[in-house]
């Protein structure tokens, strides 16, 4: 009995580290609006089986956010991000072929998300377009004295500065297409109610095996994830529906919001009384500022990528 509960310890201190490695290292690729914009560029062209694929290409980071169950967000989102092929093998019905298709473009493997932090094509083609820029934005933030006061690790440091950068091009991307944000909103919104039930399917198993719980506990995991990110991708849709400086503005209070619950994983308290919002708000002016040059020519020869990746997997219906 001892030796059982000591395992089960074991197992959770493991999924806990493995859950900081990946929050750490590649939570925060592309944002949704570039994932919304390259699913619109591949696969079907129109119709509700292009809203599918949009919301599925966002979908892989349903757990992303699963900031109360820190020593479960590791584990799925290697296998959203990893094991990704799955979603697009168990997929039966029109609607899930359409999601699984814009799943798979996200993947970290040799998906949308490959050269957004392992290799870009225009520029960072050692560590990947996003890593690259965010590299650049930890460095002016770091001459903020706001900034510095919140005392963060170097690692740590990168990693919000690639969440930055990421919102940041989530808004150039309006500037390509200023209907992205009703295309996000609208791909969440009319996203069939079978979706969640697909994922339980797809994943519950496994994880209920992994996580040493039961298999309606996993499934009830999955699908109050999947309710939370339709929710907030309703949400963000609607931000980017607005003017630009309105944008940023709601972008940013939505990153406040979570700001507190992502340092507490890591064992970091905020300073009673700060304000995030002139920080971020000033972080993602200056990843505008930084990826405005360059972003546009890196999204299409990603699409490029994608699409071509897609077909020589089989990924094609």
């Amino acid at each position: 009995m001892k030796a059982r509960k000591m395992n089960k310890i074991f197992i959770s201190l493991g999924m806990i580290c493995l859950a900081l490695i990946f929050i750490t290292s590649e939570a925060f690729p592309w944002g949704y609006a570039t994932h919304a914009y390259i699913d619109d560029h591949i696969g079907k062209k129109c119709g509700s089986k292009n809203m599918y694929e949009i919301y599925g290409g966002m979908s892989p980071d349903i757990f992303n956010y699963m900031f109360d169950y820190p020593e479960y967000l590791g584990y799925l989102y290697y296998q959203t991000h990893n094991e990704f092929i799955q979603v697009w093998e168990k997929a039966k019905t029109k609607r899930e072929k359409a999601f699984g298709y814009g799943f798979v473009s996200h993947n970290d493997v040799w998906g949308a998300d490959y050269t957004a932090h392992h290799s870009g094509i225009t520029y960072g083609q050692t560590q990947g377009f996003v890593i690259e820029k965010a590299y650049i934005l930890k460095q002016i933030l770091e001459q903020i004295p706001e900034y510095q006061a919140l005392d963060l690790p170097d690692s740590l440091a990168l990693e919000v500065s690639h969440n930055f950068i990421e919102n940041g091009i989530d808004i150039l991307i309006k500037r390509l297409d200023p209907n992205i944000g009703k295309k996000i909103a609208l791909s969440a919104l009319y996203r069939n109610h079978k979706i969640p039930l697909f994922l339980v399917r797809t994943y519950a198993e496994d994880f209920s095996a992994y996580a040493g719980i039961s298999y309606p506990e996993a499934a009830y995991l999955i699908t109050t994830a999947e309710k939370e990110f339709r929710e907030s991708m309703i949400l963000y849709g609607q931000a980017l529906m607005q003017d630009e400086e309105t944008a940023v503005e709601l972008i940013s209070e939505q990153t406040a919001d979570i700001a507190e619950s992502f340092l507490g994983v890591y064992g970091i308290t905020l300073p009673e009384g700060i304000d995030l919002m002139p920080i971020i708000i000033f972080a993602i002016q200056q990843s505008i500022e930084i990826c405005s040059g360059d972003y546009a020519d890196e999204i299409e020869a990603t699409v490029y990528h994608v699409d071509q990746q897609l077909g020589a997997h089989g990924v094609t219906y």
